[in-house]
């Protein structure tokens, strides 16, 4: 009985250790938006933008993607800069049925692959002691960050829009 005792005393003080550990997440470098601009019988038009928050994003692929038996628009080229604060714009079109429209899972995606300005990021992080006040944390992070840099790691974002019964 004492060890049992013992056995949940050393288990509920090791348990709030564990659990308050927090981890820090980069700041957002794009802000991806989607809206659907209207439709006829099966075609669907959409409008997406995306924005640079942090830095100049650079090889920004946009893909449309949707649900098995949609058919999307082709993606334009990669765009090859997008500076901070600068949003581009893109249209595109899907066809769906209108029993398509209806199902609640049917859903278009834009997404958006991107390299990410990785010395605008750790500026960031490092100027930013209100989000990164724990010194450890943010090293860590900064590490993360570093490895992204050297294998030269594309970041993915995106959106999706669900069809339902009344937009058709």
């Amino acid at each position: 009985m004492l060890i049992r005792f013992l056995a949940l005393i050393a288990v509920l003080m090791a348990t709030p250790a564990f659990a308050s550990q927090e981890l820090y997440v980069p700041p957002r470098s794009l802000e991806l938006k989607m809206v659907l601009n209207g439709n006829k019988g099966v075609n669907h038009w959409f409008s997406a933008e995306v924005k640079s928050l942090l830095g100049s994003l650079r090889n920004v692929k946009v893909y449309y993607e949707a649900s098995d038996g949609l058919d999307c628009d082709l993606a334009p080229a990669p765009t090859e800069i997008l500076a901070e604060g600068e949003t581009k714009t893109f249209e595109f079109g899907v066809r769906l049925s209108e029993k398509q429209a209806a199902d609640p899972k049917t859903w278009v995606r834009f997404r958006v692959e991107y390299l990410p300005d990785y010395a605008a990021i750790k500026e960031r992080i490092n100027s930013d002691n209100s989000s990164y006040p724990d010194e450890n944390l943010r090293q860590r992070l900064l590490e993360i960050i570093d490895q992204n840099f050297i294998a030269k790691a594309h970041a993915i974002d995106a959106i999706r829009h669900f069809f339902t019964k009344t937009e058709e």
